[in-house]
């Protein structure tokens, strides 16, 4: 029993009289899991208009905006199709959006291209956009 008292006596000791270690006090970082960060959406509150072709239209109320798309309520129980354009009424703004989900008379649009006319970055061998009449 001794021997065993004596080895702890000197594995205690060994550890009082050592000396402190240098460690390099960066921490990982634990990686973030779950979905990713989403844009900055803005409330806009606007009156604004779907297409849902050349002569189909729907009214509805642009809810708020991100850059990478919008969530809009619209006037009817309207289905929409896979591609639609909004055009924020105020502004002349036009976007080719994905609808990404509908339920309703809400969706979430997410934008594919910037289609106002004059603006940069328009493809000339692109068709025009629709423009409300």
């Amino acid at each position: 029993m001794r021997k065993k008292n004596n080895r702890l006596s000197e594995r205690l000791a060994a550890i009082k009289s050592a000396a402190p270690t240098v460690t390099d006090a960066r921490i990982p970082q634990p990686k973030k899991r779950g979905p990713p960060e989403r844009e900055k959406r803005e409330a806009v509150f606007r009156p604004g208009k779907i297409y849902l072709s050349r002569t189909d239209q729907v009214r509805c109320v642009i809810r708020n905006v991100s850059d990478g798309g919008a969530y809009v309520h619209l006037e009817g129980m309207q289905p929409l199709p896979p591609v639609v354009m909004l055009r924020f009424e105020q502004t002349g703004v036009t976007k080719k959006a994905r609808v990404a989900w509908q339920h309703d008379i809400e969706a979430g649009l997410a934008f594919v291209k910037d289609m106002t006319p004059g603006r940069k970055g328009d493809d000339p061998h692109e068709p025009p956009p629709i423009v409300a009449r």
